[in-house]
């Protein structure tokens, strides 16, 4: 376990309780629906997740008699800043329980602060962007990973929660020609697009694309939390408080510094796993940086990079589901088979989003890529229902969180949208099983099948 001296006067308490959106009351996330996959939807009207959530942190923790599901989750009001061209659903980040990892109860504001026994039902938002106008996380911040890690510093003794995060401020940056999802490529000159926040974009005159935006720029963070609720930013050696900064011009990750993950291999190794939009490439790919600390991090550059030209695809082809990269990623460990699995968004050509897989040994080098994706957006656009709504991921499913289970089966926790192609909130947080007895890949399941229950069973 990792040892560390937690720096209290760098922190910065973030649950402020005159700031609540509403109300504060829990609401189980269970409203009937046929919808196969969806287990959390967005926030109510008026809540702090009602415009979009995803980014879905999903742990397991054993109790004496009982299991407790936990997850941290990304979402945003409709009055925040929206991202969603690069960071779907990026705003605050809040908190859900469940006793299975699949009804959950959530919140409609902040938490309540509740001490004691209770602390354990408190849900609902735990960290919001950051009020001091020269952090790196003004105008959002999107989860990627909480991890309980052992710190001799904290009086209590006992394991500390670590929350790793993006975030972006309210500078102005111009969007690459290139990007994917930039306006330039999904939308005509003058088409007003509702994904999009009108005061966060600039435009040269209505007959000319979005230039620049404001949250581009993003940079990890960290915090620290005894309860898992109530969070302490720590500042780091960055002048904005972010853990290091992006690249320099011409470098891979110069743009932004997406979703860490780290992974805590053992004594003083902490690997930190993080996507970046590489303009040279033309294409996503995911980096990786060290820290003996946590706190200290060095950057060892692209690990991994799944164009398809380099396992002999023909770009452009129906298979090249990742030909425009990797974005957001879970790496995890297969302890059955001895061997680092990462679970990764692939974008594909037309800008879709899929989940792959690749693998290695190591988890630092050689990541062998699986050939198809594990799991894909919806196949019929149309539900089977008379109101002839779309299905809530028939767009793209992407940021996926893996939980390994017993008997060698996995969970497979996304989120997903209905937009196609173009930016666009998450409609939700999706689960997908895996089936038994499926093809292997390095002897990881390659075939996952969306819950197919309804949410109020």
């Amino acid at each position: 376990m990792l040892v560390c001296q937690l720096r209290k006067a760098a922190c910065r308490h973030t649950t402020d309780r005159k700031n609540s959106l509403v109300t504060v009351r829990a609401v189980c996330s269970n409203q009937p629906a046929t919808t196969e996959g969806l287990i959390f939807r967005r926030g109510t009207p008026g809540s702090w997740d009602e415009a979009g959530v995803g980014s879905p942190v999903v742990r397991c923790y054993f109790g004496d008699d009982e299991e407790r599901w936990v997850m941290w989750y990304a979402g945003r009001s409709k009055e925040a800043p929206s991202l969603d061209m690069i960071a779907p659903s990026s705003g605050s980040t809040g908190i859900a329980i469940s006793k299975d990892g699949i009804h959950w109860v959530r919140g409609e504001g902040h938490i309540s602060g509740e001490k004691g026994a209770s602390a354990a039902s408190d849900v609902g938002m735990v960290m919001e962007p950051n009020k001091d106008w020269w952090c790196f996380d003004t105008c959002h911040m999107q989860v990627s990973d909480v991890q309980i890690m052992s710190n001799s510093s904290v009086e209590s003794g006992v394991g500390v929660f670590w929350m790793f995060y993006s975030g972006g401020d309210f500078q102005p940056i111009s969007i690459p020609s290139n990007l994917p999802s930039s306006p330039d490529h999904v939308q005509p000159p003058g088409h007003k697009d509702s994904s999009h926040s009108a005061d966060q974009t600039e435009r040269a005159s209505p007959s000319q694309p979005v230039r620049t935006v404001e949250g581009l720029r993003m940079r990890p963070g960290l915090a620290m939390s005894q309860d898992g609720r109530n969070w302490a930013r720590i500042e780091a050696e960055h002048h904005t408080g972010a853990l290091f900064d992006v690249g320099s011009n011409g470098e891979w990750d110069e743009l932004f510094i997406g979703t860490p993950q780290v992974l805590a291999v053992g004594p003083k190794d902490m690997r930190m796993f993080y996507h970046s939009w590489d303009q040279q490439r033309g294409r996503y790919v995911i980096g990786l940086a060290t820290s003996p600390d946590g706190f200290r991090w060095t950057k060892k550059g692209v690990v991994f990079d799944p164009h398809p030209t380099s396992s002999g695809e023909v770009a452009g082809s129906s298979r090249s589901h990742d030909e425009l990269g990797a974005a957001s990623c879970h790496v995890t460990r297969d302890i059955d088979n001895r061997q680092y699995v990462m679970f990764y968004e692939a974008v594909a050509a037309d800008n879709t989003r899929s989940i792959g897989l690749a693998i290695s040994k190591d988890g630092l080098k050689d990541w062998q890529r699986c050939p198809t994706p594990l799991l894909t957006s919806s196949s019929d656009e149309v539900e089977a229902t008379a109101s002839g709504l779309l299905r809530w991921d028939c767009g793209s499913v992407g940021q996926p969180c893996a939980v390994s289970m017993s008997q060698g089966q996995w969970r497979l926790y996304y989120a997903g949208r209905s937009s196609t192609g173009k930016p666009g909130a998450n409609e939700g947080i999706g689960l997908a099983l895996s089936v038994e007895g499926s093809a292997k890949f390095l002897g990881m399941p390659t075939q996952f099948k969306r819950r197919n229950t309804a949410l109020s069973d």
